[in-house]
């Protein structure tokens, strides 16, 4: 039986003990798998993960979750450890958020200029908040950030956030550190950990914003992949001038301060980019 199908059963299994309904999946990632469960008359998402070796970045995103209280973060309801057929797993509940992924809207097409700028204010002002906590959420991309059914949009997936003032569990030998390639900052794609900060956040959040805007990420040159893009990034190159020049002109030219190589050349407070993202 493959792990989709076992977390798939582990799920039903849990649900049945709980007393809560289960009506199937709503996704899977790298490491977890969510399904939708419903408590009396309120949906959640129930997530499950396999723990293999320590627990200890399962525990630490239930920790950050549980200090986070902005309404743009995902609502922790519950977390906690079940055996399944030997299968140690570690659970999240958390809100159902019903209106998809930013990934599955844009497959439908790019956002409108003006509904990226408050979609793009509230998720700065997210990460003022979680900067404020010491924490780096480090894997911001189009598939966790999600909506309510009144449109707001929200950030989930705490599962690689770095607590600052925590020890890193990231080994200091590995080539890159946790993070979604695409969307990663340069001191992430390069492991420089004593450069991650909220000024990461701030560059990979500018590059899911960028590629709303371009259809494409804002390092992808013309005849070039998405791996030579990646590479630019590593390597600390400059946002092509075509792709900075068209950010300008759509009014967001304050992404190509936000998506500079080093993070002391991007913003240095989350109130500046928060400023800087208002105004066209």
């Amino acid at each position: 039986m493959s792990a989709a199908l076992d977390l798939s059963a582990a799920a039903a299994d849990l649900c049945k003990k709980r007393g809560f309904e289960f009506h199937g999946e709503l996704g899977k990632g790298a490491f977890k798998s969510a399904y939708l469960a419903k408590n009396a008359q309120t949906s959640f998402a129930l997530k499950l993960a396999s723990v293999t070796g320590s627990p200890e970045r399962l525990i630490r995103e239930t920790a950050a979750l549980q200090d986070c209280s902005h309404p743009a973060i995902a609502k922790l309801l519950e977390a906690f450890p079940f055996t399944y057929g030997g299968l140690q797993l570690w659970v999240v509940c958390e809100e159902y958020l019903a209106d998809g992924t930013l990934e599955s809207r844009l497959k439908g097409g790019l956002p409108p200029p003006a509904v990226l700028r408050g979609i793009a204010v509230t998720l700065a002002e997210v990460l003022e908040h979680l900067n404020d906590k010491k924490l780096v959420h480090r894997d911001i991309k189009p598939a966790n950030i999600m909506f309510r059914a009144d449109g707001a949009p929200v950030l989930t997936d705490f599962g690689i956030v770095r607590m600052l003032d925590q020890p890193t569990l990231t080994q200091a030998f590995l080539n890159m550190g946790p993070g979604t390639p695409a969307y990663a900052s340069p001191e992430q794609l390069t492991n420089d950990k004593a450069l991650i900060d909220w000024r990461t956040d701030q560059f990979d959040l500018s590059i899911v914003l960028a590629e709303c805007l371009l259809g494409h990420h804002p390092f992808l040159e013309h005849g070039k992949t998405i791996h030579d893009a990646i590479v630019s990034v590593a390597t600390r190159q400059e946002m092509p001038a075509a792709n900075a020049q068209r950010l300008q002109a759509l009014g967001f030219g304050c992404l190509i301060k936000a998506l500079k190589p080093w993070p002391v050349s991007r913003y240095r407070r989350p109130s500046e980019f928060i400023e800087s993202l208002k105004q066209p």
